[in-house]
C-alpha cells in the first residue's frame, strides 16, 4: 500500500514550489451563475486550475466528499481511509495516471491544498466507480447515450443522460477548462471535486461514457476520469480513436465519441475493445448500460445469469435501449438537437423511463467547427437547456 500511495519527492517538491509562488487563482479563474447553471471557469496550469477549483468551491467539495464517505462506509462497513488504503494497495491506478496524465495528479494536489480535503481522499474520489468495482460492490447506473454522424450539410450530434450514483447528486456544475499549454478548451459536466464525467472541447470532439458492470475490470488499467480527460485533450477524432485502441482500461465502459463528420461507439473492458452500432449504416449510435458486442464477461455476471437459467448467449438489452431505439425509428433515423432533447427527457413509461431518478443532467453536443453544448440539469421534464459555445 505504501508503494502505491507514495508520491516521488521530486514531484512533491515541484508541486510545493508551484503552490508557494502562485498568484491569486481567482484572477484567471472564476465562478459564473446563469439561471441556475453554475459554470466553473478554470484557467492556467494544472496546479493553478486545481487551486482555483478548491478555493472557489471549498465548501461544495467538502460536501461532495462527505456524501461519498457516507456511501463508502455504509457499503463496506469500515471507515473511509481503510477502504482507500485497501483500494490503492490492490491497484496501480495512481501509477497509470502518473504515466498517462500527470497533470491530473497536480490538479488534485492543488485542489487539496486550497480546499483542505486530504489529497488521497480526493484522488480516490476521482475513482469512486473503480473503488466499488475493485472492492466488490456494484453501484446503480442508468445512463443513455445517442449520437448521429454529421454530413456535409449537418453537424455531428452526441448526447447523453448522465445518471450517476445518488451520492454524486445535489450540486451539478459545468467546468470550463482553459489550459495554459495551448491545448483544447473543454466543457466538462461534473460535480464539485470531481474532474470529469463527460463533455466536449473546442475542436468539436465530444465524449460520453456508460458503465457496463457485467464485463471484467483490470487493477492495472487507466481510470475513467483520466480516459475522459485524455480524449478531450486530443485535437481530432483520429487521435481519440488511436488512444482508445491502445489504452488498458481500469473498469468497463462504453465510450461514445463524436467529431466533425463522425460518431463511434466503443465497448471497452479489461481484455477486449469492440464497436457497436444499432443500424448497419453506422450513422447512428445508441447505448445504455449493457454490453452488446463485447464478450469479456466477468464470472459474477455469468453466475448471476445461471441462477435464472440464462447464459451470456441469450439476447438482452435494457428497457431504455428499446425505448430510445423506437423513438429513433419514429424519427425515421433523422435526429436533430430538438429530437435528441425529446428522447433523452422522455419520462414514459413510468416503470423505467429514459429520464429517471438518477439523471443528474442531459448533454446534447453539436460537434463541428463551431461546437455548441446544450445542457439541462436534473430530472424534471421541463428543465431549461442552457446553450454554451466557445469564444
Amino acid at each position: 500500500m505504501k508503494k502505491n500511495r507514495k508520491v516521488p519527492e521530486a514531484v512533491m517538491l515541484a508541486l510545493m514550489v508551484l503552490l508557494l509562488y502562485l498568484p491569486s487563482c481567482t484572477k484567471k479563474s472564476y465562478l459564473e451563475y446563469d439561471k441556475g447553471l453554475e459554470v466553473l471557469h478554470l484557467a492556467g496550469s494544472p496546479v493553478e486550475r486545481g487551486q482555483a477549483h478548491g478555493a472557489l468551491l471549498r465548501e461544495e467539495i467538502a460536501n461532495s466528499v462527505d456524501r461519498w464517505k457516507t456511501e463508502v462506509e455504509q457499503v463496506f462497513q469500515c471507515d473511509l481511509d481503510t477502504a482507500i488504503g485497501e483500494f490503492f494497495a490492490s491497484t496501480t491506478y495512481l501509477a497509470s495516471i502518473g504515466e498517462s496524465d500527470p497533470g491530473l495528479l497536480q490538479e488534485v494536489h492543488g485542489m487539496s491544498v486550497a480546499s483542505g480535503v486530504d489529497y488521497y481522499r480526493l484522488l480516490a474520489f476521482q475513482m469512486s466507480e473503480e473503488m466499488f468495482a475493485v472492492l466488490g460492490e456494484e453501484v446503480p447506473v442508468n445512463c443513455t447515450a445517442i449520437g448521429q454522424k454529421g454530413t456535409d450539410t449537418s453537424s455531428t450530434l452526441l448526447a447523453q443522460n448522465m445518471d450517476p450514483e445518488l451520492f454524486l447528486h445535489g450540486h451539478p456544475i459545468l467546468m470550463h477548462v482553459i489550459p495554459d499549454d495551448g491545448g483544447p478548451e473543454k466543457y466538462i459536466f461534473t460535480v464539485p471535486g470531481l474532474l470529469g464525467l463527460a463533455g466536449m472541447n473546442d475542436r468539436g470532439i465530444g465524449v460520453t461514457c456508460t458503465s457496463m458492470s457485467m464485463l471484467n475490470h483490470d487493477t492495472d488499467g487507466l481510470p475513467i476520469v483520466s480516459v475522459v480527460r485524455n480524449m478531450l485533450s486530443r485535437r481530432n477524432l483520429d487521435e481519440v480513436i488511436t488512444f482508445l485502441t491502445e489504452t488498458a482500461f481500469a473498469i468497463p465502459q462504453c465510450y461514445t465519441i463524436g467529431g466533425p463528420g463522425e460518431v463511434r461507439c466503443f465497448e471497452c473492458s479489461a481484455n477486449m475493445v469492440t464497436e457497436f452500432y444499432p443500424f448497419t449504416t453506422r450513422e447512428i449510435v445508441l447505448h445504455t448500460n449493457h454490453a452488446i458486442t463485447n464478450r469479456d464477461f466477468n464470472q459474477g455476471f455469468v453466475k448471476l445469469l445461471a441462477r435464472y437459467g440464462k447464459t451470456v448467449d441469450d439476447p438482452y438489452f435494457c428497457p431504455r435501449y428499446f425505448l430510445a431505439y423506437d423513438l429513433i425509428e419514429e424519427a425515421r433515423r433523422v435526429l436533430d438537437v430538438g429530437r435528441m432533447k425529446e428522447i433523452l427527457r422522455s419520462q414514459e413509461p413510468e416503470m423505467e423511463p429514459i429520464l429517471n431518478q438518477y439523471t443528474l443532467g442531459t448533454l446534447v453536443m453539436k460537434l463541428d467547427n463551431d461546437p455548441v453544448l446544450f445542457l439541462a440539469l436534473g430530472n424534471e421534464p421541463g428543465a431549461e437547456f442552457h446553450r454554451l459555445g466557445f469564444q
